[in-house]
Order: C-alpha cells, then structure tokens, then sequence
C-alpha cells in the first residue's frame, strides 16, 4: 500500500492518493495525516483518488468513524474522491451522506478527469509535498 500527497499551488489542491490493498487502519492513518498537514498549511481544495486500490477492505464503522469526525479539510473548500469501484464508491457515498452537515462541499466522482473538470481545472502541476 503506498500514500502520497502531493499539492498544486497554482490552483490551491492537495491530492492524498492510496494504492493497493487500503484498510481501516491505513485508511485512518492517511486521514490524519492529510488534516495534519492542512492544520500547519493554508486551507485548500482537496482530491482523494482511491483509483489505484486494488483492495477495499474498510469497514462501515470505520466510514463512519471518519464522516463524524472533524474535516480534514474545512468547510468552504471543495474536496472531491475519485472511487472508480462500485463498492468503494458506494461506501465513500455513505461517508458523504453521514457527514453532509460538516462536508457540505464534498464530491465523490468516477475518474480524475471528473474531478479536474468539477474543480475547474486543467493541467494541474502536482508536486510531492514533506508532512513536517
């Protein structure tokens, strides 16, 4: 399993991407530390792109865990998920519904492209970023 983030300072998006198989303790683990980075940094738009997941094994508790707790990015800003999987979209629809109240601008999309075109984008320069 790898995680990266990687931000686009010109047009203000910090990309957090998961590959391979994706737990809840690794799911969890990168959901903090994208707020961490957030909190020591301007706010930003924000993708999560789960495309490369070549295993969803999160729980319904563990979504749940995450959709009543703070947002990682705040509110105002646009954040997307890019799940391309029917089962990771739906449980990351369930996230969007149970945290609506606190996410009010928050997407879950198919494909990057989507993403891109809902925040309004084209070529965007990623650079990885230090959580220090």
């Amino acid at each position: 399993m790898a995680f990266a983030m990687d931000f686009d300072a010109r047009n203000n998006i910090l990309r957090m991407t998961l590959d391979g198989i994706v737990t809840d303790a690794i799911l969890l683990d990168s959901y903090w530390r994208a707020a961490r980075y957030v909190a020591s940094h301007a706010p930003c738009r924000g993708i999560g792109d789960i495309s490369g997941a070549t295993k969803f094994e999160v729980s319904v508790s563990t979504v749940r865990k995450l959709a009543l707790s703070p947002p990682a990015i705040p509110a105002g800003y646009t954040r997307v998920f890019v799940a391309p999987q029917d089962s990771v979209y739906g449980m990351v629809r369930m996230f969007q519904t149970l945290g609506e109240s606190t996410r009010p601008d928050f997407h879950v999309v198919r494909t990057m492209d989507e993403a891109y075109r809902l925040l309004r984008v084209e070529s965007p320069e990623f650079h990885p970023v230090s959580e220090e």
